[in-house]
């Protein structure tokens, strides 16, 4: 089958920052999640910050979730200290991001903001600050 669900991943600094969108299946879980232990690579060797854009995620089928567990136990393992997840007020991803919260580690410090200046400035606070504080007009690397 092929992959639905779209995604952007770069590295600044210790932050490897995600900006997801579109419908998702498994198979776009998987790709991502094989693209985030690449892109990461660099960085895994200390703590390090997730920061994810969901704004314009329109969530995923049941089976995505195998993916996501999967993706967050290989984060766990691999040092991940901070998950900042950013989206505007919308019942469906609060409910999405409250159940599959309930099964991220205790050792991984998590916070939603509606905004990603508050999100860059909460991450900053904790260590893990970044050149470039913007997500939603970055540029896809190439």
């Amino acid at each position: 089958m092929r992959a639905h669900g779209s995604f952007d991943l770069w590295v600044d600094n210790q932050v490897l920052l995600a900006r997801i969108s579109g419908a998702w299946n498994e198979e776009g879980g998987w790709r991502y999640f094989k693209a985030l232990k690449q892109i990461s690579q660099p960085i895994i060797d200390k703590p390090w910050a997730l920061l994810v854009s969901i704004d314009e995620w329109e969530l995923g089928t049941p089976e995505t979730d195998r993916a996501a567990l999967a993706m967050l136990e290989w984060v766990t393992q691999h040092g991940v200290a901070r998950l900042a997840e950013i989206y505007s007020p919308n019942i469906l991803l609060q409910l999405e991001v409250a159940r599959m919260g309930k099964k991220i580690p205790f050792e991984i410090e998590q916070r939603h903001f509606s905004d990603e200046a508050t999100a860059f400035k909460w991450l900053a606070s904790k260590g893990f600050p970044v050149q470039l504080a913007q997500l939603k007009n970055r540029q896809p690397q190439s």
